[in-house]
């Protein structure tokens, strides 16, 4: 399955006019870079408990996903004139499993994230969040609506402590520089409420003015490689999940970071690049970060300091 998505922008598709905007997104990466598109429908018949009488069958089933891609591939042709290159696939299993499995060799998995109402965010986002979570590459979930002209904002990312895990900022970095935007470098921190109160008070602008030199040191070499890339640093005492989520209102892109599993260590999307999926009104970018054993713990020193967690 892996020569399928070899270096390719994947997008994953259910059906005509239900993923434009990840189609749209997809076409201006892949232009970007040069890149071909591979538009994946996933799909599997249905068999209800016995007796074994079949709901729809197989044959029936890859009828559905070829009508499916073909629909699909009309539609990307006519929002694109034709460029860039692109092929289509139906292939068959659960959707998230074929994507990650795609992910071994592809470029970037993009999907498309579709608002819900207040109960139906409960459970929002099973397959953005399962592909995030185990991809071996980056994802992104591009929000309903998106549109070319709205990708004009900056490129934010959070990171930890420090600027951890460069990876973050690599690829935030690499962005900025292919788009054209600016670089918002966003370091968020709050404490558990028995102790915010009283600690803030004491150690806020100390910390602050801290973490301030340490992002300043963390991206000197991003500058020097990038130096067509403006950036900004933001040092926040709020929910590291609220400022990604408020600064998506006006970004092109909010890249966030996950544990991609080493050793001991297992993949993992936190309660924060969750809320920042489900809630962004901006593409978010997942980040699979590969650690080693002496920086597996991303430099924090306190719980809840980072968009990560």
């Amino acid at each position: 399955m892996d020569i399928i998505a070899q270096g390719a922008i994947v997008v994953g598709v259910t059906g005509p006019g239900r993923e434009t905007a990840a189609l749209l997104f997809a076409a201006e990466c892949a232009r970007r870079e040069n890149v071909e598109v591979v538009l994946v429908h996933a799909f599997g018949a249905e068999l209800p408990p016995p007796p074994p009488s079949v709901l729809i069958t197989y044959a029936e089933a890859r009828d559905v996903a070829e009508w499916v891609v073909k629909e699909v591939e009309q539609e990307f042709e006519e929002l694109t004139g034709g460029s860039p290159a692109f092929r289509t696939a139906a292939l068959v299993g659960a959707p998230k499993h074929v994507l990650v499995e795609l992910s071994r060799e592809a470029r970037l998995i993009v999907l498309q994230h579709r608002d819900s109402h207040w109960l139906g965010r409960l459970f929002v986002g099973s397959t953005a969040n399962g592909v995030a979570s185990h991809s071996d590459c980056p994802v992104v979930s591009v929000p309903t609506g998106w549109e070319p002209d709205k990708a004009g904002g900056e490129v934010v990312v959070g990171v930890h402590e420090g600027g951890a895990p460069r990876q973050l900022l690599e690829a935030a970095f690499d962005w900025a520089a292919a788009t054209g935007a600016p670089v918002r470098v966003v370091h968020a921190w709050h404490l558990d409420a028995a102790y915010d109160d009283i600690i803030t008070d004491r150690v806020a602008t100390a910390w602050r003015d801290g973490q301030r030199q340490e992002l300043q040191a963390a991206t000197s070499g991003f500058r020097d490689s990038h130096p067509t890339v403006s950036v900004e640093l933001e040092v926040r005492h709020q929910w590291p999940a609220q400022v990604l989520v408020d600064d998506s209102q006006v970004a092109s892109l909010v890249v966030v970071g996950r544990h991609a599993g080493h050793g001991r260590l297992l993949e993992h999307l936190g309660s924060v690049a969750r809320t920042v999926l489900r809630e962004a009104k901006s593409p978010v970018m997942v980040v699979p970060v590969r650690t080693s054993h002496e920086t597996e713990d991303w430099g924090l020193v306190a719980d809840e300091l980072s968009p990560q967690t």
